[in-house]
């Protein structure tokens, strides 16, 4: 009777998911505080896509995206939700990341003025204008160079050095032309002006074709466990596809986690990340997927625009092709 019993309890568990038999313990780091626009890797972690890959993965928050690579860069977490002009303008300092799967196809980058006031619109308009932006902020470069690409001459770009928390009360108090976030910002920015509609000049819209945040993990722990993060990976994308097809959804999840947020900000926010996530090429391959050709675009764009300290990192030392899933998880 009691060899009986042990033979059911042996195949019982080797019937069962690894994922029940032994959870590995992984952080991961956002590229700023919790946010709307990140109620994708909260969906992963309470829908348990995490848990079924056998990960017990704790979500941190940053205070920015240079926190999050020296986050990642010293072993502080595995994964990081990495910016990748960011990582190739810190230099060398950055080669330890690899990264492994994109997440913004298009860079996020906006330019917002107000439509009863400088109201740019257009690359041409980019002409004189004035930004709010931050002198120790490689934006205005990038920026600078989105005018070359479009015609426009970049030295007549005006920057006024405006610390990120005082850029949208700037700009509602008309006392700057415009200034510079991410487009994810626009339902806040919105609440912030009653009096007149917030404009996104996109830089994905004016022929910026770059890579921006995705997923990176350390080179250590790649080369150990390189299969923990494929599973990272896919229960990842599991969450972003979940979240755009189930966006109300998604806020109520982030909201167990983030209770300070306000649910139809994250709704606006899924809503507006539509545009930076899913692009033709991810309808085509997948949620993360990845090309040679427009990895070294990203790096080639930051290494020739950007002063990047040391020594400038090539597409071959952050780019780790080959963990995304066998079988893309598309919109």
């Amino acid at each position: 009777m009691i060899e009986r019993f042990l033979v059911v309890a042996v195949a019982l568990a080797l019937s069962l998911p690894s994922a029940y038999a032994q959870e590995r313990d992984v952080k991961f780091v956002l590229d700023f505080i919790s946010l709307g626009r990140h109620a994708p890797w909260y969906v992963a972690l309470g829908k348990g896509y995490f848990k079924e890959e056998g990960l017990n993965v704790t979500i941190m928050p940053s205070k920015g995206t240079a926190d999050a690579i020296r986050t990642v860069v010293t072993g502080g977490a595995e994964f990081g939700f990495i910016d990748i002009p960011s990582l190739v303008a810190a230099g060398g300092s950055g080669s330890t990341i690899k990264i492994v799967a994109a997440n913004y196809q298009k860079p996020p980058y906006c330019v917002f003025s107000i439509d009863n006031g400088a109201n740019i619109d257009s690359a041409k308009k980019l002409a004189g204008f004035e930004l709010g932006s931050s002198s120790a902020s490689f934006m205005p470069k990038i920026w600078q160079a989105i005018m070359e690409m479009n015609g426009v001459d970049s030295k007549t770009m005006k920057i006024v050095n405006i610390d990120a928390p005082a850029r949208v009360p700037m700009l509602a108090s008309r006392k700057v032309q415009s200034i510079d976030l991410f487009m994810m910002s626009e339902p806040s920015i919105k609440r912030a002006i009653p009096d007149g509609k917030p404009v996104c000049l996109f830089a994905g819209d004016l022929g910026l074709e770059i890579y921006a945040n995705s997923i990176g993990v350390h080179e250590d722990f790649l080369k150990k466990d390189p299969e923990a993060v494929k599973k990272f990976v896919r229960a990842a994308l599991r969450g972003w596809k979940y979240t755009f097809d189930h966006p109300d959804e998604a806020a109520q999840i982030e909201l167990q986690y983030v209770k300070a947020l306000d649910p139809q900000i994250i709704i606006e926010e899924i809503d507006i990340l539509r545009r930076v996530a899913i692009t033709p090429d991810v309808q085509k391959n997948g949620y993360g997927s990845m090309t040679l050709e427009r990895m070294k675009n990203t790096v080639d764009f930051i290494n020739k625009n950007i002063d990047v300290p040391g020594d400038k990192l090539t597409v071959e030392q952050i780019y780790a092709p080959g963990y995304l899933p066998e079988k893309p998880i598309t919109p």
